[in-house]
C-alpha cells in the first residue's frame, strides 16, 4: 500500500559566481511525494521511503482527519489545499501584526 503527500518546494538556481541562490521571483514547483508502507497496526500505519528506512520512517492514524500523508492521491491533493490556505491565513494575520506594530512605531516620538 502507498501513500501520498504533495508539497510545493523551491529549489535554487546557480548564480553568476557558481554559488546557489534563491530566485528572485517565486517558483514553486508542486511535487507528489509517495511513501511504502512498512507495517499495519490496529490503530494505523508505519510509512516511509524504503530506501532509507530508518531515516524516514513515520507513524500515521488510519482514523484521523490531519494526517501527514494519504491512502490514495484525491485525499494527498485535498490536504495539501487545505494546508496551504490556512498558511495564507497565519501568514496575512502575521503581515497585519507586523504592519500594525510598524504603525505603532513611527507614532511614537523617540
Amino acid at each position: 500500500m502507498m501513500f501520498y503527500r504533495y508539497v510545493a518546494v523551491q529549489y535554487a538556481s546557480m548564480g553568476m559566481d557558481g554559488e546557489y541562490v534563491s530566485p528572485e521571483f517565486p517558483n514553486p514547483t508542486i511535487e507528489l511525494r509517495k511513501y511504502d508502507t512498512f507495517q499495519q497496526t490496529p490503530k494505523g500505519y508505519w510509512i516511509g521511503d524504503k530506501s532509507f528506512p530508518r531515516l524516514t520512517r513515520k507513524w500515521v492514524s488510519a482514523t484521523s482527519k490531519k494526517r501527514f500523508a494519504y491512502p490514495t492521491k484525491e485525499e494527498a491533493l485535498l490536504n495539501f489545499v487545505k494546508r496551504t490556505e490556512k498558511r495564507i491565513k497565519i501568514l496575512k494575520r502575521q503581515i497585519e501584526f507586523s504592519q500594525a506594530t510598524l504603525s505603532l512605531l513611527n507614532n511614537m516620538k523617540l
